[in-house]
């Protein structure tokens, strides 16, 4: 069989071998390369409308943001406005009169966040019922160093609450006393 370099007439292609054969060829060569070329497209319009399709599902402006490209200041500002609520709902207490060995007593104002400021060494803590827990003897950027007068041990600033008679924890002194003892327990 002589095969030549393929022209648009199949006797020039096909050289000596019958005209039939040679037109059957070609027709198996063009059909074949059509199906490719129809998997090829139909593949692409599968690929562009499952794109299309998933795109349309989120919206416009609906992309979750990357890890990482977030405004920081927002974060953190928002952070901050949470720990706040947060310390507040746990150091507040019963504002009301009450009546204690028939004299009348009044409770103090609301709990708020702490700042770092608020938090020095050498000022006393109490817990959320205005008991005794200790007094502060250190403070770094991410804890403060409670005196219990049995142990020392840090606290985050996160959980320090203040009100008008100064610095307090959003629980009661026997639940500090059970959290502190847990830790030593587990040192």
């Amino acid at each position: 069989m002589q095969v030549r370099a393929r022209s648009s007439e199949p006797a020039e292609y096909c050289g000596s071998v019958a005209a039939s054969a040679c037109d059957s060829a070609i027709n198996y060569e063009t059909d074949e390369m059509m199906r490719k070329a129809t998997r090829l497209l139909i593949t692409l319009a599968f690929a562009g409308a499952g794109a299309t399709a998933a795109s349309a599902q989120m919206g416009p402006g609906s992309a979750a943001p990357l890890p990482g490209t977030g405004d920081a200041s927002k974060i953190s500002q928002g952070n901050q406005q949470n720990n706040a609520a947060y310390n507040q709902l746990i150091g507040a207490a019963d504002t009301k009169s009450t009546k204690k060995d028939g004299k009348s007593e009044t409770h103090r104002s609301a709990a708020v966040a702490a700042t770092v400021a608020d938090i020095k060494a050498g000022a006393a803590l109490r817990d959320s019922k205005g008991v005794a827990i200790g007094t502060i003897v250190s403070v770094d950027a991410d804890q403060a160093v409670v005196d219990t007068g049995q142990t020392k041990i840090g606290v985050p600033l996160i959980a320090f609450g203040k009100d008008d008679q100064g610095l307090l924890l959003g629980m009661t002194a026997d639940k500090f006393a059970e959290l502190v003892a847990k830790a030593q327990a587990s040192h």
